[in-house]
């Protein structure tokens, strides 16, 4: 009996939820064709009311907009037990969560990606923060204590090294954490000894911003995005990175991730995947083996695999936990973003796509706001019931598989000290966040931030 009475409520809600969407359709036709009187009575006599702390309450009402977000309410609810790690935990029993430090003596300049990593001699977890000041600062996560620096050395010296300009990207070995690798908006990757703090390679092939690096699941290839409109694929030989292959583009690449396996089985051959700006595709680059070569395959991520129309932009990539899922990001909506409320907000999205596909597995809507001044970010807990998301308004949100924010913590920006309300933060572009990590040390979950007010934000669940 309870069983029938969950369901009718389940079945009432969708029905809701399907009614008001329909509304939205039928006011947009009215709004859109200029029929300001039929749309005021329209209005009144549906009485229509959107839920305060809904994501859908600022998203435009365009008819393809709509019919996305019908389309992903539908299979929200059936998103969350597959994926979850933890099926026994319910998705409504996420934790409390608040701002508990604040490091602010890491850069002196903006931080601009940030990342757990392990340090050689250190016992205990560390985060790497890359800066516009040419450093990244490896900082010991319980202490706040800075154990290492990659920087340039000083102009005078014979051999001049490292970055000469702001840090964008860090990535640790995939097998031995002695090395890493950065990349920086002079265009260079620069290969280093964590052991020593000092770099052993510095690769020059892109002439502009190098703004992405990965390693393989093994590190035999190295992988960097330029916004010079290349992919660069390195291959390991002797323990130096020889370039083997460059993808030329016709529009700036974005993000880039390795994943393993093969369309049609299961296996261990490496995937480059990676995303252009002003495209909805998702390319796949096949790593040579003995007997095959460069492979290619594309997929579209749009709902309709046979819609091409680029509404938005691939901007960050992530493996879901189970590892059989790539999370999309999605900002450049083709209008602008505000951040005074209203609904000109574009949202940014995240696409779940099955690895080797273009089925969508859901979408979710962020509640978070993006425009073309920064791309927007995004890290899974490792249950993978949920994940983290940036935002231009200094607020980290965390979006459960079930479509709805668990979680909104205000972090970035200048604020009052009895009140931390995002609106007294929004001074100028310091509510900007630029990245976000989730690390656990001891089984206790850290969710860290990085941006634009030149700090290090660490948050913690309550209970």
């Amino acid at each position: 009996m309870l069983l029938h009475v969950e369901k009718k409520c389940h079945f009432s809600q969708d029905m809701s939820t399907l009614l008001h969407v329909c509304q939205d359709i039928v006011a947009t036709f009215l709004r859109t064709h200029n029929y300001p009187e039929t749309l005021a009575a329209f209005e009144k006599e549906c009485e229509r009311v959107h839920e305060q702390t809904s994501a859908y309450n600022t998203v435009s009402r365009d008819l393809r907009t709509l019919v996305e977000h019908a389309a992903s309410s539908a299979s929200a609810h059936t998103a969350f037990e597959p994926l979850s790690a933890t099926a026994t935990e319910s998705p409504a029993h996420f934790p409390m969560y608040k701002l508990e430090r604040t490091l602010d003596y890491l850069h002196m300049g903006n931080i601009l990606s940030i990342v757990p990593v392990t340090y050689p001699g250190v016992t205990g977890a560390c985060i790497a923060t890359t800066g516009a000041d040419k450093r990244v600062v490896i900082t010991h996560l319980a202490t706040g204590d800075v154990v290492g620096m990659l920087e340039p050395s000083a102009p005078k010296e014979a051999e001049p090294h490292g970055h000469h300009a702001a840090v964008l990207c860090f990535a640790q070995h995939s097998t031995n954490p002695l090395y890493a690798v950065t990349s920086g908006m002079d265009g260079m990757l620069v290969v280093w000894d964590l052991a020593h703090d000092a770099p052993i390679q510095t690769l020059r092939d892109h002439h502009r911003f190098a703004v992405r690096v990965a390693y393989s699941h093994d590190a035999r290839f190295l992988a960097s995005a330029g916004y010079d409109k290349t992919i660069h694929i390195y291959e390991d030989e002797q323990g130096c990175y020889v370039r083997r292959h460059t993808i030329t583009l016709t529009s700036n690449p974005e993000a880039l991730l390795f994943v393993r396996g093969a369309p049609d089985q299961a296996g261990e051959r490496a995937w480059l995947v990676y995303t252009v700006r002003d495209s909805v595709m998702l390319h796949y680059v096949a790593m040579p083996t003995d007997t095959t070569a460069w492979d290619m395959l594309t997929y579209n991520t749009n709902p309709d695999p046979d819609d091409f129309h680029a509404s938005y932009s691939l901007l960050d990539l992530a493996l879901h936990p189970s590892g059989q899922y790539i999370s999309a990001q999605t900002g450049g909506h083709g209008s602008q973003c505000t951040l005074s409320g209203g609904s000109d907000h574009t949202l940014s999205r995240i696409l779940l796509m099955p690895l080797f596909s273009d089925k969508r597995r859901t979408t979710l809507w962020t509640e978070a706001p993006s425009s073309s001044f920064t791309s927007p970010r995004h890290a899974w807990r490792k249950e993978g019931d949920g994940v983290w998301v940036t935002g231009e308004d200094g607020i980290l949100r965390l979006v459960a598989l079930d479509g709805q924010v668990r979680a909104r913590v205000p972090c970035h920006g200048q604020h009052r000290d009895d009140e931390l309300a995002s609106a007294s933060w929004r001074h100028g572009g310091n509510t900007v966040m630029k990245d976000v990590a989730v690390l656990y040390e001891k089984n206790k979950e850290h969710i860290i931030s990085c941006g634009f007010d030149r700090t290090v934000r660490i948050v913690h669940p309550t209970i």
